[in-house]
């Protein structure tokens, strides 16, 4: 698998991707890596967990329960799917 092409980077341009497609209600903020899931964006914890789900398919990684905890701001979302290549390589 090509890692280049799985920068944090990357995966937070398609995280933005997702939320602009499935965002029901747009935060007064401009959306960035900082953003947080709750305070800012509205989300969840279903809506949170599915956002995961479809970027695990999208990537075809599982990311462990645990590695979701303290997870706030879509910084840590796309540092979970990275750690999940990496754990998914060894």
């Amino acid at each position: 698998m090509n890692q280049a092409t799985h920068s944090h980077e990357s995966v937070l341009a398609q995280i933005f991707a997702y939320l602009d497609e499935h965002l029901q209600q747009r935060p007064v903020a401009p959306i960035s890596a900082q953003s947080r899931l709750i305070a800012d964006l509205g989300l969840d914890s279903l809506q949170s967990f599915e956002m995961v789900a479809d970027l695990e398919d999208h990537y075809g990684v599982t990311v462990a329960m645990e590695a979701l905890q303290g997870v706030t701001t879509l910084d840590d979302v796309a540092r979970v799917i990275v750690d999940a290549f990496a754990g998914r390589a060894s």
